[in-house]
């Protein structure tokens, strides 16, 4: 089927597993509102990709395109960015997963909410999500977003964990995000999404649609799955860069940072022993002097060692 040319919603999909796209597909087929469009960039894969796609080629508003190259495992913000450019005249769009899950009323909730008219102005809209395993059975019940939320609260409440979120959950005005330079780049694309939603929320706070959901699927072999310990190192490089950008980001709005002193120093240190787990002390030392925050500034070093060594004994003897 063509493009809807009046549609103000693309669902950009940069595919590679094929392993769950039909039920992806399935639930973009399902929605109440059929008035967006989707665009499918295969990143080279090894799979049938093409094939599943050609099913829906009567159900949906699909445009295809196979790359000749594979870009997601070099970069891969550039396969999103070329995703992008194959869409063509929405307003809005939604970089969705090759592996979730969007439910019925989605669609067309978002356009309902873009009809009230105190939430015209946004430019980040919000589904809500829940986490599910490769059976699509829920596995974490996440809470719902606040039905408005600026850059700092956002940063404040997912890294104090009271909410949680991926990139297949965030609608972007084009306009918006093109004005503000596009994704916010870090290896392995990972904390871009968070960087790219503040950016994109620090003129007009984000809007989350009220009964929306996607389904977030955590199938084990995502960037951000914890059981992927050969990304380990890049994912706390990437992680180092992000919190100097975000110190960098809140210095540069004139604005205070989110978190009092001590859960900022508790966050950087939790993450640090989440995503590098094993670590000797001397080596995680070395990768909080990495961190702007800590760098030249040795009473809170000695206060995020005092408090790493409390958490790894903890975790030693299972307290």
């Amino acid at each position: 089927m063509d493009p809807d040319t009046t549609s103000q919603l693309a669902i950009i999909i940069p595919a590679y597993k094929a392993e769950f796209l039909r039920e992806t597909l399935d639930s973009l087929c399902g929605q109440t509102c059929k008035q967006f469009n989707v665009y499918i960039g295969d990143d080279c894969s090894p799979d049938d990709v093409q094939g599943i796609v050609s099913d829906y080629a009567d159900k949906l508003n699909i445009t295809y395109r196979r790359f000749d190259t594979n870009l997601g495992g070099k970069d891969l913000i550039a396969q999103w960015e070329r995703c992008i450019k194959m869409s063509q005249h929405e307003e809005f769009f939604c970089l969705f997963s090759d592996d979730d899950v969007m439910m019925p009323q989605n669609v067309e909730l978002f356009y309902k909410k873009l009809k009230c008219n105190d939430s015209a102005a946004a430019d980040v809209y919000h589904f809500d999500i829940d986490i599910v395993d490769r059976d699509t059975k829920l596995r974490k019940r996440r809470r719902d977003f606040p039905e408005y939320l600026t850059a700092d609260r956002f940063f404040r409440l997912l890294y104090l964990g009271v909410i949680d979120a991926r990139m297949p959950e965030f609608i972007f005005r084009r306009r918006a995000f093109e004005g503000n330079g596009g994704f916010v780049h870090f290896d392995l694309a990972f904390r871009s999404d968070n960087a790219t939603v503040m950016v994109n929320a620090s003129a007009r706070p984000m809007c989350s649609i009220k009964g929306s959901r996607v389904l977030w699927r955590d199938s084990g072999s995502n960037v951000s799955s914890k059981g992927n310990a050969a990304l380990n190192e890049r994912r706390v490089m990437a992680s180092i860069k992000f919190f100097n950008w975000v110190e960098d980001f809140f210095r540069r709005k004139g604005e205070k940072f989110p978190l009092p002193l001590v859960p900022r120093i508790k966050t950087y240190v939790r993450e640090l022993l989440l995503l590098w787990p094993g670590r000797s002390k001397a080596e995680l030392h070395q990768l909080m002097e990495r961190i702007d925050f800590f760098r030249n500034r040795p009473m809170m070093m000695r206060i995020g060692k005092i408090y790493m060594e409390r958490k790894i004994f903890k975790k030693r003897f299972k307290i």
